[in-house]
């Protein structure tokens, strides 16, 4: 394994706030860790996770926010702790894309094929 894109795009209802969001939604918005023991391993590899500008500014979705944003502040975190061991971690940060689970929430049609 020498380089991974998390790029997991997924989000909830919009309008949850903190006190109405539930354990197994929180789990499923963010992920990383599996494969940075086999990158030491390597000497080295690259992640890159897909954030969104909603980790920079929120939208009225507590736990796609707090994922997005949380998963900014990892990623800078992970690089400092990994860095020693060749591993560069990065996130990106792109706006809204026309996809069939943005269209769910503005009624568009995103199968424009």
């Amino acid at each position: 394994m020498d380089i991974l894109v998390n790029n997991a795009g997924v989000t909830g209802p919009i309008g949850h706030t903190i006190g109405g969001i539930d354990e197994k939604t929180w789990d499923f918005v963010l992920g990383m860790k599996a494969v940075i023991p086999q990158m030491k391993e390597n000497g080295g590899g690259s992640i890159i996770n897909i954030s969104s500008l909603s980790g920079i500014y929120g939208i009225g979705n507590a736990a796609y926010n707090s994922s997005k944003g949380g998963l900014r502040t990892l990623t800078k975190n992970v690089a400092l702790d990994y860095a020693k061991y060749n591993i560069r971690v990065n996130s990106v940060h792109p706006g809204t894309i026309e996809t069939p689970m943005i269209a769910q929430f503005t009624g568009d049609s995103a199968s424009r094929e």
